[in-house]
């Protein structure tokens, strides 16, 4: 046994050995574990002898039993206390319970609060008389909002339990303060945790930004997110979001977003807030900056943001809204609803790139409904493109889907608009049910095709209906009558309506409008007379029918006569007013006419921008007259305004730029048309744009547009003119020819216009055998010579020098009758003067006293220009000064500024400085030919100071009264520029003069030749250093431009 237990010890030691350092390391830090810990296990056993005798006794233990069960089944507050009062003398309150019943306290036994609780905490001090119940209690008060009792508990801890305040004691109080909204008393809590040299907890901070968020205080919420930035700590998301929903609602949306955005980070729902606020108050500026700060920043944008997003980059017309579609469409499911928004939206801004857009994924998805279609048709009837939404009929029906009785409504009256008749009136016959819209779309469909029977037909329908027949269906008829000019129709349906009592003011304003149709200006007012009588005043509407009437036959006096009674009737005028006037000016040359209609404009204070309609009219007023400083305000205008155009209106702005020699903005507005909002050109737009082009010398581009777009939009004669008036501007007279011929070729109806466009072509170069050609090839094609057509023909024999032969086609002309105007005097005498034959001139202008063909301003410019060849300037003024009193008209730019060239070509230029003030004073003011002329005059006779004393002028170089700046767009013919400089060099004037106006030329960046540049500073008599360093600054310069 004993041999057999050695054994088994030994074996164990044979084992144990290789381990023994382990196993005596393992002994020695149990050991030391136990001597360090000891303090912690003498500390025990006295808590456990405290936790025995501090343990309550069996009756005690049974009454917090039952305030526990109280609190736990949540009973009312009466069992809570009754609980509590019941057992409180035998035990103090747990944290846990007592809180319940401060709760219960303060609902029903509010005035014995303080004294309950102090009460209570004295009768168990060791328990109870300690910050942490001070704190619990005045929790449940702050919340509460009862400030008072707050207060008075706080000052009973202090004072009568001598309980010190803590922190925690001092966060409690900043919340219930902050959630009374009583910033003195927060600031007074905040100085004394300073002086008790307490530093403020990030709870503290929360507390009082959940107070001051509570009662709406932005300032306040910012200002405590100023402080725990500076003290470290982190704003708390929650608080960043409910900051931008009250400062959203109070209007300081952008304020807010852009003080808090380096203050705290931006939660995804704080950007959804404010995104939501810009969709509501549709402020898109500052949507587009929260989603650029959001993107930098790294926050995910919530469906809500993309709900935000979408719509206001649908209803401004931004191209953004297509990625911003896309990218939603990759995070959460795209509802119909939306899509039904964003369409709306698409409407109002005529952004049918967009809309299409929405369409095509509605398709990938199976989606397309009747609020979809319904959607999309509203959108074409936005765009004026009334045809396009008549078609989605027949997709309907493709996709199984029918029509509701609204849609059938809406058709109607898009096929009444379009002017399919027969579409309208098929629908009306397989719609559900028809209302009064209905009807009344059917009898506009009547008028259209001015088929009174069938709107009579129509009427009677709606009578045997179980509709009420008001006066706006009767009027719609009446309004087919008078369409029609059959007034006396009319006045028998004005009979029945007047039985019916159904005349109201639409009505007399319809008849008027039938009489002004026909232009019966008596009738009219004999008309407006019996409204009068009636008791219906006359409104806008009666005015401008009159006023229509008056202004589109030319009649200026009487229409100005209508204004000034619409003024005297307390009749405002409005937008149509102005358009009317606006469109009468095309009867009228009369300057003082159009200066007149536009201080009409000005005196209503009507913006421009402010109707579509009104819009077109002043711009293509501006446009014809020349108006260039209204046309760029207009533009200006335009770019400002929430306006979004309509296809006529990007041919009207794109004339507008063109005028003003802006053409890379003509581009601006052709791509933002097409390839932004997805507009198709129409037929006028692209002609619009060929335009542009011709007139900017950008012919080949013209040619290139036309090849391009000839397959989308039918070509007609208009587009090919304009293309050869390109080529005849251009000098290329057989490319010209070539168009010509692909015109014929193409089957393009030819016309005077197109003839006498290609005719001018070659009459520009002298090529009389190619006019020849033409003029006999115009009687084949069935058009006939006119006017223009024998003026340019005996131009083009000018152009050769050929006088002799010139006057024979004028002969002929006057033997055929055909010289009406002053065309072709202009014309030949021209040509006259151009080639001194002044004895033919003078002949000319004997025979248009003789004929009394009144000459125009163009007659004049001529005749100045020829006197002032002949030396005679006193003739050329009298011409001028007696323009008035001779012919009706006063000497307008153009004409001033030849008279002011005859002058400087006269050596007369004291006298041309004076033509140049008054040139400078008349309303389109001096243009850069007629600056070049001066400064060209001025250096012809050594004048150099005043050379750069206008050049300084044209360009806003210098200012003071008198002085006159050029027009965006005008500039002063370079040539005259480098004469000037030239000259200026010449006279050892480099350095001192020409240089420093070359550098501040182009400070304002006006183009200057690098050649002139590095002429002057080697004319420099310091050209070493100093022309170096600028000639290397000029090359630095020149290579940033070009990169």
């Amino acid at each position: 046994m004993t041999l057999a237990m050695t054994a088994i010890v030994e074996g164990l030691a044979s084992q144990i050995a290789p381990l023994w350092v382990e196993v005596c390391f393992l002994l020695c830090f149990l050991l030391g574990f136990a001597l360090l810990r000891i303090d912690l296990l003498a500390k025990k056993a006295p808590k456990k002898a405290r936790k025995v005798v501090e343990e309550p006794p069996a009756a005690s233990r049974a009454v917090d039993a039952k305030l526990l069960q109280a609190v736990e089944a949540e009973a009312r507050p009466e069992v809570v206390l009754a609980a509590w009062k019941a057992g409180r003398k035998g035990a103090p309150s747990p944290p846990e319970l007592f809180k319940p019943v401060v709760q219960a306290l303060l609902e029903l036994q509010p005035n014995s609060l303080v004294q309950e609780v102090v009460s209570h905490v004295r009768q168990h001090p060791a328990q109870l008389c300690h910050a942490r119940t001070a704190v619990m209690a005045l929790d449940v008060l702050a919340r509460a909002g009862s400030i008072k009792l707050m207060e008075d508990m706080h000052e009973a801890f202090r004072r009568d339990l001598g309980v010190h305040p803590t922190l925690q004691t001092y966060e409690v109080l900043l919340g219930g303060y902050a959630t009374a909204g009583d910033e003195k008393r927060v600031k007074l809590v905040v100085a004394e945790l300073a002086t008790c040299r307490y530093r403020l907890s990030p709870r503290g901070l929360c507390l009082m930004i959940k107070g001051f968020l509570k009662n709406g205080m932005a300032d306040q919420v910012l200002e405590q997110f100023r402080a725990m930035s500076d003290l470290g700590f982190q704003v708390p998301p929650f608080a960043v979001t409910q900051l931008f929903r009250i400062a959203c609602d109070a209007g300081r949306g952008e304020q807010i977003f852009e003080e808090v955005m380096d203050l705290a980070p931006m939660p995804s729902d704080a950007i959804a807030a404010i995104l939501e606020d810009c969709c509501k108050r549709g402020n898109f500026r500052l949507a587009k900056r929260v989603e650029e700060v959001a993107r930098e920043k790294g926050v995910a944008l919530v469906t809500a943001s993309y709900d935000a997003l979408l719509k206001l980059n649908a209803v401004n017309g931004d191209q953004h809204a297509i990625e911003l579609f896309r990218e939603v469409q990759a995070i959460a499911r795209v509802s119909e609803g939306l899509c039904v928004g964003l369409l709306a939206r698409c409407a109002e801004s005529h952004f049918l790139r967009f809309a299409e857009e929405i369409v095509q994924f509605e398709r990938a998805r199976g989606g397309m409904s009747i609020a979809v279609y319904s959607a999309l048709m509203k959108v074409y009837a936005y765009c004026g493109m009334y045809g396009k939404a008549c078609d989605l009929y027949d997709r309907i029906l493709e996709d199984g889907l029918q029509p509701d009785a609204m849609m059938y409504g809406c058709l109607m009256k898009f096929a009444v608009e379009c002017g399919r008749t027969s579409l309208s009136h098929r629908l009306s016959e397989i719609a559900p049910s028809l209302d009064i819209q209905n009807y009344m779309s059917l009898i506009r469909a009547a008028g259209r095709d001015k088929d009174m029977e069938r709107a009579f037909a129509v009427l009677n329908k709606l009578k045997a209906s179980s509709f009420q027949v008001d006066a706006a269906a009767y009027n719609c008829v009446l309004d087919v009558c008078v369409s029609a000019g059959e007034m006396e129709r009319a006045k028998g349906l004005l009979q029945e309506m007047r039985v019916d009592s159904h005349v109201d003011i639409v009505t007399y304003n319809t008849l008027l409008k039938g009489y002004c149709n026909l232009g019966d200006i008596n009738a009219a007012k004999a008309l407006m007379a019996e409204m009068v009588r009636e008791g219906f005043r006359p409104n806008d509407v009666s005015y401008n029918c009159v006023l229509n009437v008056a202004a589109t036959s030319g009649n200026f006096r009487d229409a100005w006569a209508t204004i000034s009674m619409m003024e005297q009737d307390g009749v405002k005028v409005d937008n149509y007013t102005i358009s009317i006037m606006m469109k009468g000016l095309k009867r009228s040359n009369n300057p003082r006419d159009v200066q007149r209609v536009l201080a009409l404009l000005d005196r209503s204070g009507i913006p421009v921008c402010s109707d579509e309609i009104l819009a077109n009219t002043v711009l293509e007023t501006c446009i014809r007259h020349k108006e260039l400083r209204r046309i760029e305000a207009i533009v200006a205008e335009h770019k400002a305004s929430a306006l979004r155009p309509s296809v006529h209106t990007y041919g009207s702005l794109i004339k507008a730029c063109s005028t003003l020699q802006r053409l890379d903005e003509c581009w601006n507005y052709w791509r933002e048309m097409h390839e932004v909002r997805g507009i198709e050109p129409n037929e006028i737009v692209l002609g619009c744009m060929l335009d542009a082009l011709v007139c900017n010398q950008a012919v080949d581009q013209a040619v290139a547009l036309l090849e391009q777009w000839k397959t989308r939009v039918k070509p007609n004669s208009i587009m090919y003119s304009t293309v050869i008036k390109g080529f005849a501007n251009t000098g290329q007279a057989e490319r010209a020819m070539s168009t010509w011929r692909e015109m014929r070729s193409i089957g393009i109806t030819l016309n005077t216009v197109v003839y006498n466009s290609v005719i001018d072509a070659q009459a520009r170069v002298g090529a009389m055998d190619g006019v020849s050609e033409l003029v006999a090839t115009m009687s084949e094609d069935g058009v006939v010579p006119d006017a223009i057509t024998h003026s340019t023909i005996a131009k083009g024999y000018c152009m050769k020098g050929d006088l002799d032969k010139a006057f024979e086609v004028f002969r002929d002309m006057q033997r055929n009758k055909v010289t009406h105007d002053s065309i072709v005097y202009n014309t030949i005498l021209d040509g006259c003067t151009r080639h001194s034959r002044f004895d033919l001139a003078d002949e000319l202008l004997a025979d248009m006293e003789k004929l009394k063909i009144t000459p125009s301003n163009y007659t004049l410019g001529i005749m100045v220009k020829m006197y002032g060849r002949r030396r005679q300037l006193d003739k050329a003024f009298e011409i001028v000064d007696s323009a008035q009193a001779r012919f009706g008209f006063s000497a307008n730019t153009q004409v001033l500024t030849c008279l002011m060239g005859a002058c400087l070509n006269n050596n007369a230029l004291d006298k041309a400085f004076r033509v140049f003030k008054e040139v400078k004073r008349v309303n389109r003011g001096a243009d850069g030919k007629a600056f070049g002329s001066m400064v060209g005059g001025c250096v012809r006779r050594g004048e150099l100071q005043k050379a750069v004393e206008l050049v300084e002028e044209a360009y806003g170089l210098s200012t003071g009264p008198g002085l006159f700046k050029l027009t965006p767009g005008q500039f002063i013919a370079p040539e005259n520029l480098e004469k000037l400089f030239q000259a200026l060099a010449d006279q050892g004037q480099a350095e001192s003069v020409a240089i420093p106006l070359l550098d501040k030329l182009r400070a304002v960046k006006v183009t200057v030749s690098s050649r002139l540049y590095s002429a002057l500073i080697n004319a420099s008599p310091s050209s070493g250093r100093r022309g170096s360093a600028a000639r290397s600054e000029h090359r630095g310069g020149h290579r940033r431009k070009a990169s």
